[in-house]
């Protein structure tokens, strides 16, 4: 399902379109609320698996990507240790960029 994101969460889920600059802060505001309301969130989209959840703890963590500090971190299943921000792993900017390749654009 390509350009269609699954968000599911304790007690229920949802698909969301995920194409388009608008459908991207579409979902990051989707996945926020349900980070905020329901706990732990599991993402799907372009073939990779995220969990999101908050972050309340001491010290605070730091996106890989762009280095705010992170409400809602974001881990890909594939590296648990790497956190993202939800602008950095879901935004327009990383629509279709796996983890992997954004690590490498960041560091050249």
């Amino acid at each position: 399902m390509t350009g269609i994101a699954h968000v599911s969460f304790r007690g229920g889920g949802m698909f969301l379109p995920a194409r388009s600059p608008y459908d991207r802060q579409t979902l990051i505001e989707h996945i926020t609320d349900r980070v905020r309301a329901k706990g732990d969130v599991q993402v799907l989209l372009h073939g990779q698996r995220w969990m999101v959840h908050l972050h309340r703890g001491q010290p605070p963590a730091y996106c890989t990507c762009c280095g705010t500090a992170v409400h809602c971190a974001c881990h890909s299943t594939g590296n648990c240790e790497t956190v993202y921000c939800v602008n950095c792993a879901f935004g327009a900017d990383t629509a279709s960029m796996p983890v992997h390749q954004e690590r490498q654009r960041q560091a050249g």
